[in-house]
């Protein structure tokens, strides 16, 4: 595969896990691979073994610090439904990938508004961009979304986007 990059400058490399949990017309994930935006997975063992995979009940917060890490190896997403992430998120195991979950973040997508925590994969991304300073990457995934620039001035300020 090669780099994603934009105005020239290399991007952080974003995938995404897909599960197929959810309605395939709604899946942030499906829209972001289909753009361009991040590499599609349909099984966790095709996964590339580094960078850092956004967990929800990861023990550690992502921070600034993880900046390096993701810059190396990528993050990736996991594209499950909050109905059984639960359960999915205790069998995952992803060899060579450091779970982080991400602060409390509130979504604007249509489907979960409001719920703290309970973002789309595309939310996850961006907002672990946004976290360790690549805001100008995660204002051009947000772009994807109608709702997404909301997402980011909601969550990070206005200078975001």
């Amino acid at each position: 595969m090669r780099p994603l990059s934009f105005l020239g400058y290399m991007l952080i490399e974003l995938r995404v896990l897909e599960l197929g949990q959810d309605d395939p017309r709604k899946c942030t994930a499906k829209r972001l691979a289909r753009m361009g935006l991040a590499y599609s997975y349909d099984s966790p063992t095709r996964l590339p073994p580094r960078g850092i995979v956004l967990d929800p009940f990861a023990e550690r917060e992502l921070t600034e610090a993880d900046s390096e890490l993701a810059q190396v190896g990528g993050i990736v997403g996991v594209d499950c439904s909050w109905n059984h992430a639960l359960e999915t998120f205790a069998r995952l195991r992803l060899r060579g990938l450091e779970p982080r979950r991400l602060p409390s973040l509130v979504p604007v997508n249509p489907v979960n508004a409001g719920k703290v925590g309970k973002l789309t994969t595309a939310e996850a991304l961006a907002g672990a961009l946004a976290t360790i300073g690549e805001e100008e990457h995660a204002a051009q995934l947000m772009s994807a979304f109608k709702w997404g620039p909301a997402f980011l001035a909601l969550n990070f300020g206005t200078e975001v986007l």
